[in-house]
């Protein structure tokens, strides 16, 4: 009986298997499920001569069945990489994307160099990727994270702990639909000594805003994996913006500013919801294909 294997034929098999189902980039995705599987530290590649035990082989093909149903990579591994750091993830919380870090480019561009101390707020907080990055790389920050999600303040927690920022963090369960969600982001500035007024410097915020109507048509990889409440924007996509523009300015510095997320088709009804709402766009950045991505408005 076989005992050990060899990682390049399970790694030519692997590739095989996720090219035949018609899995995007096979090779990638091999190569990670195997080293997950058998608990190697760095990728295996094609070059590696790496023997697998019985054990982590049959775990690699367990991995490959469930890609194959759908599930991300990302998923399957409980964590994915952001900006500069992995963060875990879990199934209240949506899977970070490349899209996301243009917020983290702007601002970091924008604020690194000053020496101002800037109060953080990140709206709809998910698994902390962009507040955290965020705060890791401007020092002189404090980060208020709120999630309408209690089991997705626990993954933030716990990623906050692995990038050593919980001294710079306060998170908590807030529901921007409720009328009260102001008056408890104000209250809890008061009483926390990690803020030193009610108003924050940076916002930064990636709402749902996929429209209803458009959600069963979402990759598998989305729509079956990503929490319903973190993509569904409703009827238009914007009814996130409009429950959370209503009253911003109670929560913006006189010289502050927000950076939120967009889809890409919604640019022109964000406009009409930022003009009913007496906010000023100042300038939409494009993601890495060129799409309006990202608002920043006061």
């Amino acid at each position: 009986m076989v005992d050990f294997f060899n990682s390049k034929e399970l790694l030519i098999d692997g590739i095989s298997k996720l090219k035949s189902s018609k899995i995007p980039n096979p090779e990638i995705d091999a190569r990670i499920l195997l080293s997950y599987a058998s608990n190697y530290q760095n990728t295996i590649y094609m070059h590696n001569d790496i023997s697998i035990s019985k054990k982590d082989k049959n775990k690699f093909y367990c991995f490959l069945d469930i890609r194959i149903q759908g599930k991300p990579v990302s998923r399957i591994l409980g964590s994915r990489n952001f900006w500069k750091s992995n963060f875990l993830i879990n199934k209240y919380t949506l899977d970070p994307r490349p899209d996301s870090e243009v917020i983290i480019d702007v601002l970091t561009k924008n604020f690194c160099n000053s020496g101002k101390h800037f109060q953080v707020l990140d709206l709809g907080s998910g698994s902390g990727c962009i507040g955290l990055s965020l705060i890791d790389e401007i020092k002189n920050t404090s980060l208020l994270s709120v999630d309408i999600c209690k089991q997705s303040l626990e993954i933030l927690n716990k990623n906050a702990h692995r990038l050593n920022l919980m001294n710079k963090l306060h998170c908590a369960q807030i529901n921007w639909f409720e009328n009260t969600w102001i008056e408890n982001i104000k209250i809890i500035t008061q009483k926390e000594k990690l803020f030193s007024k009610n108003k924050f410097d940076i916002i930064v915020c990636n709402p749902p805003y996929i429209k209803s109507s458009d959600i069963e048509k979402l990759q598998t990889e989305v729509k079956n994996y990503d929490p319903l409440v973190s993509l569904d924007g409703g009827i238009d996509g914007c009814d996130s913006y409009r429950a959370i523009f209503r009253d911003l300015r109670e929560l913006l510095t006189i010289d502050g500013v927000c950076f939120f997320e967009i889809g890409y088709d919604l640019l022109d009804n964000i406009k009409i919801i930022l003009k009913e709402f007496n906010l000023n766009l100042i300038k939409v950045h494009k993601d890495f294909y060129g799409h309006s991505r990202v608002i920043e408005i006061n």
